[in-house]
């Protein structure tokens, strides 16, 4: 990222782009940078470079650094009080945009005929990420991908962060229901089915992220977020499916649930 920078600078002085807007994009920086000390550093110095360039060359640059995972965006979220940094929320695409992108696919790639978009939009929520994961890995096998990309995810999310502190996911998921039921009373959510502000991304689902918060200090929304029941005030599931999933662990009240399970509570 820092040689980008240079390359920017370098490219500003050669196209003499005085009193210009210069937009950057870092797509995707959490997939390519783990060590997130290293990203806020780095982030860091952007914001430095900023007002030299403003000052020095008459330069406006807007710098976008696109994140997903959880931690990135907490770690980016450091900026804010330095001035400069402002946090956004660009989130998937609207129902009707999604379901035209999934009848496209299924019509370019001679797709299978038995697919349902409404089912695919409660599953996916517009993500076009995940639906080419379900495409491309799993042959459009919703069950296949549900049991391994979900359930095992949340399971093992839930195990990883309930090791210290309980004996067993049962034991981990009945405390999560005991918790969700006193919040969304407190919440005026009524019965607990798993609502994402009543969860609050506890036992690992944020840092694993199945949940994401949505509205911390400061964030601008640049999308519509839909009215669905994975969708909260503050916190959301990354996908619908994980809602669903875990709704299917808190009704059954155990975390040993099947994507048939799943696939009921949708059509109920």
């Amino acid at each position: 990222m820092g040689n980008l920078i240079d390359v920017a600078k370098r490219f500003i002085e050669e196209h003499r782009l005085r009193d210009k807007t210069v937009v950057l994009f870092f797509d995707d920086v959490d997939k390519y940078v783990r060590d997130y000390t290293a990203l806020y550093k780095v982030a860091n110095a952007i914001a430095d470079q900023i007002p030299w360039l403003f000052i020095e060359k008459r330069i406006s640059i807007l710098v976008f650094l696109t994140v997903s995972d959880n931690a990135a965006t907490k770690t980016l979220n450091r900026l804010v009080p330095k001035g400069g940094y402002s946090p956004y929320l660009l989130w998937n695409l609207p129902k009707e945009d999604f379901e035209k992108v999934v009848n496209e696919v299924i019509e370019k790639t001679g797709g299978k005929d038995n697919i349902d978009a409404e089912l695919l939009w409660q599953l996916l929520g517009g993500n076009i990420r995940e639906l080419g994961t379900l495409i491309n890995d799993y042959d459009w096998d919703v069950k296949a991908w549900l049991q391994t990309g979900v359930i095992n995810h949340i399971e093992n999310a839930i195990k990883k962060h309930a090791a210290n502190t309980f004996n067993s996911t049962e034991e981990a998921l009945k405390w999560l229901i005991k918790k969700g039921s006193i919040a969304a009373r407190d919440y005026g959510l009524g019965e607990f089915t798993g609502q994402p502000d009543a969860v609050e991304g506890v036992l690992g689902l944020l840092e694993e992220n199945i949940m994401i918060d949505i509205n911390p200090p400061g964030i601008k929304h640049l999308s519509k977020l839909p009215n669905e029941p994975w969708m909260g005030r503050n916190h959301a599931y990354q996908i619908p499916a994980y809602y669903w999933a875990l709704r299917a662990m808190i009704e059954k009240g155990t975390t040993n649930v099947k994507p048939d399970d799943i696939l009921s509570i949708i059509k109920t």
